[in-house]
């Protein structure tokens, strides 16, 4: 199983959903596919090149050898690994401000939040992410190459999801992370909430925030995400 061309299917099917039944009105943002193809195009070859240099390296020092566990277990396992462990590092992005303007501040920029943005992010934050996933699948845990896949697309699914623009159903917070939390998450000067895939860790941790209305705004102000030269260098928008 490719997983890009699984996450790939899923994006083209839930792009096709979204711009039948829109949650929210897009506002028209002067150069906004572009940089969409752009920063989606280095998320795909920084996944490649991880393929054919540290996701054949890391494997082979591992901490744990999980590769023992059955298929379904070692999901689970590296799911749930996967989902701490990135609920500290989102959260670090955000509040610790030299990680927020040099990795996370672009992913943040956009007024649109929809589907095929889950990937707009900085290239260093793309490489750190895939280093870090990798670490973690194969370097710590030593799951199964299978396992790890999954795993893989269960996550990029994932932030396709909550990023979607469509509307859910409110008890489907409490299960997983759902497109009105995320967009909380993404609302204009806000940033303190909803940093896992699972809201297990939000609810553990006091970051949950599950809004019964879609929250508005969202982005950065008077076009800020236009100055993407500017946010990739670390720079705060004027």
């Amino acid at each position: 199983m490719n997983p890009v061309f699984v996450v790939a299917i899923a994006a083209a099917l839930m792009l096709a959903v979204e711009q039948h039944i829109p949650n929210v009105r897009q506002p028209k943002v002067q150069g906004w596919i572009a940089r969409l193809i752009v920063l989606n195009a280095v998320q795909v070859a920084i996944v490649y090149i991880g393929a054919l240099t540290w996701d054949g390296w890391i494997p082979q020092w591992h901490l744990f050898n999980a590769a023992q566990l059955s298929t379904p277990l070692g999901i689970a396992l590296g799911y749930l690994t996967v989902t701490f462990v990135y609920y500290w590092w989102h959260r670090a992005r955000h509040e610790v401000p030299l990680l927020w303007r040099w990795l996370h501040q672009v992913h943040h920029s956009p007024v649109r939040i929809e589907c095929l943005m889950s990937f707009y992010k900085h290239p260093l934050e793309i490489f750190l992410n895939g280093l870090l996933s990798s670490w973690l699948l194969h370097g710590l845990l030593g799951l199964s190459a299978s396992s790890a896949a999954v795993v893989v697309v269960m996550t990029g699914v994932a932030e396709l999801f909550y990023h979607w623009n469509v509307r859910t159903p409110y008890w489907l917070g409490f299960i997983f992370q759902r497109p009105e939390m995320h967009r909380r998450h993404h609302a204009r000067d806000w940033h303190r909430s909803n940093y896992s895939d699972l809201p297990i860790w939000d609810l553990l941790f006091g970051t949950f925030d599950n809004p019964r209305a879609t929250p508005p705004a969202c982005g950065f102000a008077n076009g800020a995400e236009r100055e993407l030269h500017h946010l990739l260098l670390g720079r705060t928008p004027r």
